[in-house]
């Protein structure tokens, strides 16, 4: 007679993206979680098994059953250790848990059943109880995607990411990060200076662009990233500023393409690339192990930047995206490396997931969502018919490695400006403006890039933040707004948010990014650096009215606006657009600094049925018009 099959359980596993078989990693309650269960056959033939778990809540609530992902084979003549079933999906029975098992609280695995797959009989098997776990709320990571266009080559063409490149980063977000959701949001900005730009440049726009969401009611918490296609050129990525306090503001950029770096074969590494700058920007710091600076080398408790070690058992698991045809995948611990190291093999290890939700958690206490929406501009006409949507290797260094009514709204400065920060000194408002710039602190050199008037500061307005190692304090710059008529100037010291992948040798460059008073009669922006002038910003004359807008066409899914003023914008003056799918409640910037008469917009951000309007807001950087215009409705 044919001895039957035994089989023993080793140990299970509740994962979401790395853990240990202690479960010290926070389990987030909402988030895609796996059971996994290590069996091993003791006796009898080699059989493929399937399996059942029953789950409970509580122990007053009756108990869930759920089956098996995949079988797999108990052979006794070749059993696997623990270790290398944790490192391969396929050598684990694996348990997909609902949505509604994952909720805040408690989960006890009470029963364990193994069956033969082929003939459905029940296998005799020894195992002990299984884990009880707790879930834990945790708010979501929110995210604006600004896709980044711009000409190069000869004759030029247009490079921008590619839908996969944005699907890919919201889904490894989603299956890395400590989060149950990604709130995200996208768009397509054309770059406003040429290639081959640098990350400074971009996150001097997109710090711009976020400003005018802020102020235009978006939600503070979120943060922005640049996304930069290499089909051009390669700009390597970065973020502006390691901020040591809760700081959502901090923006950061990066590339995207098809490279694979002889390990990622998903068809774009601008998913784990956008993830590193996108952690920056949440406090984390590089270990220093594969290339990188060498920032957290002394607290990273794993050798060589990996998931885990001998003494550490820690084995990261990527859930899948079916979407995107990705599987599970189990990712040995002592293989992958942190995301924050410059290593192959990338995911979170568990001091940087938990590094992660404590600052989500941080950040979320800051401030409660939006905040008021101000007013509505007029309307402008739009000269066109009706215009539709359209809808229906080794390690190292990435980049070294391979229709309606017309008026306009204005907002002044001065006494008979109207309120939107609260009373000056002298009891009379004073406007708020956002000035953004860029820092090369080692040739005492500065740049005033943006300069524009808004409603609102960003929130919260935070002192200074630490970005140097070893309790070295942060540099600052500061911003001098000169008055006239023998007002005396406005001063305001504001942090430089130092680039987030500096070489120990590089010159220290940075961002400013603030939004100040510009006090009762501002006539120029001066930035100073270590006590010498930099640059000056001088407004050019009064901002003209936005008069019509026309449809202009749609190529490579872009719609083209050609704006007509009602007098040519001169050099020291620019505009802003922005869109609307909610009936002007929020806005969304698409272009900031813009001079030429045409404005693109990414048709791909719009759904069927979306009531898109667009305004644009011409400025001197202290005052400033604005206009809407009705684009859609589908």
């Amino acid at each position: 007679m044919v001895p039957q099959p035994h089989c023993v359980l080793d140990a299970a596993e509740i994962t979401q993206a790395v853990q240990d078989l202690n479960h010290s990693v926070t389990l987030i309650a909402g988030k895609t979680t796996v059971v996994r269960l290590y069996l091993r056959g003791t006796s009898g033939p080699a059989v493929s098994a399937r399996g059942a778990i029953a789950v409970r809540r509580s122990p007053a609530e009756p108990a869930d059953t759920i089956a098996s992902v995949n079988a797999i084979t108990l052979d006794p003549a070749q059993p696997h250790d623990l270790a290398t079933c944790r490192g391969d999906a396929g050598l684990s029975l694996n348990f997909l848990l609902p949505g509604w098992l994952t909720a805040e609280g408690p989960l006890s695995v009470t029963a364990v059943n193994v069956v033969d797959a082929v003939s459905g009989i029940p296998l005799p098997l020894t195992a002990s109880a299984g884990p009880t776990v707790w879930f834990k709320a945790g708010p979501p990571l929110r995210l604006r995607i600004l896709g980044v266009r711009y000409p190069f080559g000869s004759p030029a063409t247009v490079r921008a990411p590619r839908e996969k490149d944005y699907q890919a980063l919201v889904s490894w977000l989603g299956r890395a990060y400590p989060v149950a959701e990604v709130i995200s949001t996208r768009g397509v900005v054309d770059a406003v200076v040429p290639p081959e730009f640098g990350p400074e440049d971009i996150n001097a726009q997109l710090a711009a662009i976020r400003a005018l969401d802020m102020s235009a009611g978006g939600d503070q918490r979120t943060h922005y990233y640049g996304l930069v296609a290499d089909s051009g050129f390669f700009m390597r990525g970065a973020a502006a500023g390691i901020p040591t306090l809760p700081d959502p503001a901090t923006v950061a950029s990066g590339p995207t393409g098809p490279a694979d770096f002889g390990w990622d074969f998903d068809g774009t590494y601008g998913d784990w690339y956008g993830a590193h700058e996108l952690a920056h920007t949440l406090g984390r710091k590089h270990p220093g192990f594969c290339g990188e600076s060498h920032d957290d080398l002394l607290n990273y408790p794993f050798k060589d930047g990996q998931l885990g070690d001998e003494t550490h058992p820690f084995v990261g698991f990527d859930v899948g995206d079916a979407a995107l045809g990705l599987p599970m995948k189990a990712l040995p611990g002592e293989q992958w490396h942190d995301v924050m190291t410059y290593c192959d093999f990338q995911w979170l290890s568990s001091y940087t997931y938990e590094g992660v939700r404590r600052r989500l958690l941080a950040e979320d206490a800051l401030v409660s969502g939006p905040g008021p929406v101000p007013e509505p501009a007029p309307m402008v006409p739009l000269l066109t018919a009706t215009v539709r949507a359209g809808l229906g290797g080794s390690g190292g260094r990435p980049d070294d490695r391979h229709p309606t009514r017309t008026v306009a709204r204005v907002t002044a400065t001065g006494p008979d400006a109207q309120a939107v920060a609260g009373p000056g000194p002298d009891g009379l408002p004073e406007q708020l403006v956002s000035v953004v710039g860029t820092v090369n602190l080692t040739r005492h050199e500065g740049s005033i890039r943006f300069v524009n008037p808004v409603d609102r500061p960003a929130v919260p307005p935070s002192p200074p933040s630490g970005q140097e190692a070893d309790g070295v304090q942060a540099p600052t710059a500061v911003l001098r707004i000169l008055q006239s008529g023998g007002t005396p100037p406005q001063e305001i010291q504001v942090p430089v948010k130092l680039n987030s992948e500096l070489e120990p040798n590089a010159d220290r460059t940075g961002l400013i990014d603030a939004v100040a008073p510009a006090g009762p009669a501002p006539e120029a922006v001066e930035l100073v650096v270590d006590g010498q002038v930099v640059d000056t910003y001088r407004p050019g004359g009064s901002p003209p009215a936005l008069r019509t807008a026309r449809y202009a066409g749609a190529e490579d899914g872009m719609l083209g606006m050609a704006l007509e003023f009602d007098q040519d914008l001169d050099p020291d003056l620019s505009y802003s657009a922005q869109v609307s799918t909610d009936g002007g409640r929020t806005w969304q910037t698409l272009g900031v600094g813009l001079k030429e008469p045409t404005v693109h917009l990414d048709r791909g951000q719009f759904r069927p049925g979306d009531d898109v309007r667009l305004r644009i807001t011409t400025t001197n950087g202290f005052s400033s018009t604005a206009a809407e215009t009705a684009l859609f409705s589908d």
